[in-house]
């Protein structure tokens, strides 16, 4: 699934990246109508890929108000609801700020600093090893 036109672009790209996981990338300005969108895309893919993970990666995202924040945590509900655990990254610090000046709490998800960590976690929760070619010699 890449970007595309529905009443707009949907400023999100989702791939999976293994067979147990998905990455979808945030980006420009978000604003609830989109939002609606991105969930909808997100859990149908989860769904459809049977999938136990999804990484939601906000670094590209420019700027969100409260009630984008708040979709955040919907998707993040929707998701745990349905077995799938979101794990979210690349959250600055100013999208931070917003989300917690609008008592957005992400608490309850795992929350790390970038898409390298939120790979590294994805494949620890799945019991997966990233091995050197070196090591396998």
């Amino acid at each position: 699934m890449s970007r595309k036109q529905i009443g707009g672009e949907v400023p999100m790209v989702a791939t999976e990246i293994t067979q147990e996981c998905i990455y979808s990338g945030l980006f420009g300005s978000l604003d609830s109508s989109r939002m609606g969108i991105i969930l909808e895309k997100i859990t149908d893919l989860a769904d459809r890929k049977q999938i136990s993970l999804v990484i939601i990666d906000l670094g590209n995202v420019e700027a969100i108000d409260s009630s984008v924040a708040g979709h955040l945590v919907k998707l993040g509900d929707v998701l745990k609801l349905v077995g799938v655990t979101p794990i979210f990254c690349g959250i600055s610090a100013q999208l931070a700020k917003t989300m917690v000046t609008a008592g957005v709490n992400l608490g309850y998800y795992i929350t790390v600093r970038d898409l390298k960590s939120a790979l590294k976690k994805s494949l620890e929760l799945t019991n997966k090893l990233i091995v050197s070619s070196d090591e396998i010699s």
